[in-house]
């Protein structure tokens, strides 16, 4: 199953490396409530709203992939920005999840939306003082 969201304002590339980390997810989802560990950025294990998983982020041709790697049903989402748009695009290995399932992930994937434009605001923010 998948979700989408479009991102606005759009992101360039480096702003998604910059901001999409492992050691940021606390700030761009509430969902994630603490990083128990990181080694090199790119691989860590955190407490989330299905419990403690290990999780790896690493840049994708325009953009950035996290996946829950211990996660039984392969959940992972990408930010990438191409043609002026920038996507959140998540996806698990089940066509038709339990609805209480999907709807966590729904709010998952929303919350990972509403952390992200916030940051952007917030630095767009910062910019023009």
């Amino acid at each position: 199953m998948e979700w989408f969201h479009i991102i606005v304002p759009t992101m360039a590339e480096q702003q998604i490396l910059q901001q999409c980390t492992i050691s940021n997810l606390p700030q761009l989802c509430s969902d994630v409530y603490e990083i128990i560990s990181e080694k090199n950025g790119r691989r860590g294990e955190i407490i989330c709203v299905w419990g403690v998983f290990q999780v790896e982020a690493y840049p994708v041709k325009n953009g950035m992939r996290y996946a829950l790697v211990s996660c039984p049903n392969a959940l992972q989402w990408t930010i990438t920005t191409r043609h002026d748009v920038t996507t959140l695009h998540c996806s698990i290995n089940q066509a038709t999840p339990d609805s209480d399932f999907a709807d966590s992930i729904r709010d998952f994937i929303d919350h990972f939306h509403q952390g992200l434009e916030k940051s952007l605001r917030a630095e767009s923010s910062v910019s023009t003082c």
